[in-house]
Formats: C-alpha cells, sequence, structure tokens
C-alpha cells in the first residue's frame, strides 16, 4: 500500500495535506462516465433542457428550478468568504437530483462523532444526506486546495 508507513493522524480535514490522503488511502480517479457508474448507458433524466445545454444563466422566462439552479451556481461560483453558499448549491442540487427521496434526508453542518487513527473525534460535515441515521454522502468544501471546489465523500457502512 502506497500509504502504509505514512503516520495517520485525526485532525481537521482543513489541515490535512496530500501526505494525510495518502496515508489514508484516499485518491481523486478520472473516470468515464460509463466507468464512473458501472452502466454503458445512463437513465433518463428528469433534470431540464435549460440546465443540461447552458453553463449560465439564458435570458429570457425560466422555471422556478431553472432559476434557482443558476442562481445557487453563480453564488456558489463568486468563492466568495460565505461558506454557505458553497453548502447551500450543493444541497439544492441533490435535491434537485432527487437524492432526498424515501426515507433519506439532507442535512447541513451535521455535527457528527466517528473514529479516525484510533481516536474518538467529531467533525462538522458541510453536507450530509443520511439515510435511517446511516451517513451515505459526506460534501465537504475544499479549502486547502481550491477556495471554490467542493469534495463529496461517499460513506460506506459497514
Amino acid at each position: 500500500m502506497p500509504g502504509e508507513n505514512l503516520l495517520r493522524s485525526a485532525k481537521s480535514s482543513n489541515e490535512w495535506t496530500r501526505n494525510e490522503l495518502l496515508a489514508f488511502n484516499i485518491g481523486v480517479k478520472d473516470a468515464t462516465t460509463a466507468a464512473f457508474f458501472n452502466a454503458a448507458t445512463l437513465p433518463a433524466t428528469s433534470v431540464s433542457q435549460t440546465i443540461l445545454k447552458n453553463l449560465a444563466e439564458p435570458a429570457g422566462p425560466l422555471s422556478k428550478t431553472d432559476q434557482n439552479f443558476f442562481i445557487y451556481m453563480r453564488m456558489a461560483e463568486l468563492g466568495t468568504s460565505e461558506e454557505s453558499a458553497v453548502d447551500d448549491f450543493a444541497i439544492f442540487l441533490l435535491s434537485m437530483l432527487d437524492y432526498d427521496r424515501d426515507d433519506r434526508v439532507l442535512c447541513s453542518r451535521k455535527e457528527m462523532s466517528f473514529y479516525m487513527a484510533g481516536q474518538l473525534v467529531d467533525a462538522k460535515a458541510n453536507v450530509v444526506l443520511i439515510n435511517r441515521g446511516f451517513y451515505l454522502l459526506l460534501v465537504q468544501e475544499d479549502k486547502v486546495f481550491s477556495s471554490t471546489s467542493a469534495s463529496w465523500y461517499h460513506v460506506h457502512n459497514t
């Protein structure tokens, strides 16, 4: 393993460096759409063509969902010191894509405790998708490597 001899310590994610990512065997890999979803074709989407075909808000009347999408996206892209802009966009996007269906809910600023490097630590994730008390998806804004990017972590419960 590449990070097997690296020191693992419990510390806040905004203090992590690339060494911590390596030590905890966290990596980012490019993948095609088919490889990422493990499917040759994706199901039809319910997202509007206005969102899918435009990088910026087009002129003319828009549905409420389309208008809100472009407003939230623009606020998140501004990269101001307001942390909630990226969180608000992530929650809106996940809800728009129907992640919060059935018994799943989206929460912001969720406080949680878990073991890291043999220590019980407390953390606060920017956005969490929860199903019956289990964390399914964590969104943490990346404040170290890029001021306007968000990191998406899928959590497997064992």
